[in-house]
């Protein structure tokens, strides 16, 4: 499976943005806090389970049925409405994946698309491609330098009309030339750029990037196949039953691949666990409570399969919000939030438990190198945090529920969306642990098919989902924390942050670039532009005879190789 560099955005359930590059899988952490190796703990989860097996020993045929949470909106995944998690999924069937990921993150050419890579360090950084001339478009046009050229000069911020979800890594690159032929790709950088093959891990079609209207607005009906390119294509959209069918590519030039179809299944959150355990769908991906693990084992012939897992539950702020605007009024909130009892609320029943999976940091997941927990400032104590209201001006008088200020009460909206029980779970957890701090928290319902427009528009002030983070935990600062950046929900700008990412995008030394990310991690702790509630292990339920997937880690798979055994 294709695996994507941007971070993504999940709406509680299971449905997720991305942010954005273009790339494959993801890893953040929370342990100790040196910069040494972060070696796997005894009693850690797996790094993967997927059943590997050699594909010489599996059916060909049979139909792969996945539910996920929304049919995409925007079919262009590097523009801003694309980022999302289950359009990824789905494109990791059809179109160019270049690289291989092992279970540690490294990576290796998907000699399908990549032949053979060649990086002089510099400075300037100059990274040198030899694609596989094989390789195609679904319209029959060979993959050539001038997709990469296209593909940069789209994302890389120079023409604000094209609405990228983040110019990330383009914008490091100096220049795309052509090398010897059509067929080598020259990448010169500015200067230098370490997580450059998160920005190259997929190339998008020359002609899907024409003009910023084509971009924008080309697939907002639906997919083009023309502009897509791998082991399947897409046979059809039906809106009305929110299914997506892909079939075999006719013009795929490299393995057969072994499954005859597979299908995506828009499904509420509360209904997929039973249509699994009813056999009506195969792959379920990140069950997320006691009743949906419960549920699934219910089918016969399913098993769950469990690594760690790339996304983690946050509260994002506001910062133009009512009341949020004040940054020791979002200080106190952090302080008066129970974080560890939500996380217990959340994964009760689960086979885990919840203090394993305390997340201190916007960037890095426990066990990884360079984690540092940089939430102490801000950890739980409602008395600090009234001390904070207090400072902030907003008291509490005799007899009073909640702080006044000037004659009006300190209230924030929290944006609920209504059926998805994690996000209706925090906000009442939230509400509780507000109320005795003094605040007053007003659950606002947002349906999941607000959830994209709630936050590009700031319609709220607390909102609670997922993110899922990418084996390049430092390259998607900019997408977030930055202050003009797409993904920035908070609307909170530090120009500190600014330049140390800076800064960040351009350190090839690891042990310097974890110690400046720690340390743009520390800003974004103090500004509380989100707060991080936990990790989420990655169980998914499949088929027991399905094999070569599952609960992929930081590793990924191809798809033409999934498949059945006899």
């Amino acid at each position: 499976m294709r695996r994507t560099t941007r971070a993504l955005a999940v709406v509680a359930a299971t449905a997720a943005l991305a942010l954005a590059g273009c790339s494959d899988s993801g890893g953040n952490s929370a342990t100790s806090g040196d910069n040494g190796d972060a070696a796997q703990p005894d009693d850690a989860p797996a790094l993967s389970d997927i059943n590997p097996v050699d594909r010489d020993k599996l059916q060909q045929g049979g139909k792969l049925r996945f539910a996920i949470t929304q049919l995409p909106v925007q079919w262009n995944y590097l523009e801003a409405a694309g980022a999302a998690v289950d359009l990824n999924t789905i494109l990791g069937f059809v179109s160019p994946s270049n690289w291989d990921y092992a279970e540690d993150a490294s990576t290796t050419p998907n000699e399908n698309f990549v032949k053979e890579v060649k990086v002089e360090d510099g400075p300037p950084q100059v990274v040198h491609l030899k694609l596989n001339p094989e390789a195609k478009w679904n319209n029959g046009t060979p993959i050539t330098w001038k997709d990469y050229q296209a593909t940069w000069k789209a994302c890389n911020g120079e023409n604000e009309d094209y609405q990228c979800a983040s110019t990330d890594g383009f914008n490091q690159v100096e220049k795309v030339e052509a090398g010897d032929d059509d067929f080598e790709v020259v990448i010169t950088y500015k200067s230098t750029y370490p997580d450059w093959t998160g920005t190259w891990s997929s190339v998008f079609n020359a002609e899907s990037l024409a003009d910023a209207e084509t971009f924008n607005t080309g697939q907002l009906e639906g997919p083009n196949n023309d502009w897509l390119a791998g082991p399947f294509k897409i046979d059809s959209v039906d809106e009305a039953q929110k299914v997506v069918k892909l079939v075999p590519n006719d013009n795929w030039w490299g393995e057969k691949p072994l499954l005859d179809e597979v299908t995506f299944r828009e499904l509420d959150a509360d209904l997929a666990p039973q249509s699994f355990a009813n056999s009506e769908i195969d792959v379920l991906q990140y069950l997320i409570s006691a009743d949906q693990y419960t549920r699934v084992q219910g089918r016969p012939d399913g098993e769950i399969r469990t690594a760690g897992g790339k996304q983690w539950r946050h509260f994002t702020f506001n910062g133009n919000a009512k009341n949020l605007d004040d940054k020791k009024v979002r200080q106190a909130i952090i302080r008066g939030l129970n974080r560890e009892a939500i996380a217990e609320s959340d994964l009760a029943g689960l086979p885990i438990e919840p203090a394993e999976l305390m997340l201190g940091n916007h960037f890095l997941m426990p066990g990884q190198q360079g984690y540092q927990d940089n939430a102490q400032d801000l950890s739980y104590d409602p008395e600090v945090a009234g001390e904070l209201l207090d400072e902030a001006g907003w008291t509490l008088e005799d007899g009073k529920q909640f702080r006044t200020k000037d004659g009006e009460e300190l209230e924030v909206d929290y944006a609920m969306l209504a059926g998805v029980p994690t996000s209706e779970n925090e906000g009442k957890l939230l509400q509780a642990d507000m109320e005795e701090i003094g605040v007053k928290v007003n659950l606002v319902n947002k349906s999941t098919d607000d959830f994209t427009p709630t936050l590009q528009d700031g319609t709220f002030g607390i909102i609670g989902f997922t993110w899922e983070t990418t084996v390049y935990p430092f390259a998607n600062i900019g997408q977030i924390y930055t202050c003009d950046a797409e993904n920035n929900f908070s609307n909170i700008c530090n120009e500190e942050i600014d330049k140390l990412t800076a800064e960040a995008d351009v350190e090839m030394d690891e042990d310097k670039r974890s110690e400046i990310g720690n340390q743009i991690d520390k800003l974004v702790w103090d500004e509380v532009m989100n707060a991080p509630l936990y990790r989420r292990m990655e169980y998914t339920a499949v088929p027991q005879n399905l094999a070569n997937f599952g609960a992929f880690g930081l590793s990924t798979g191809r798809v033409e190789n999934i498949g059945f055994t006899e």
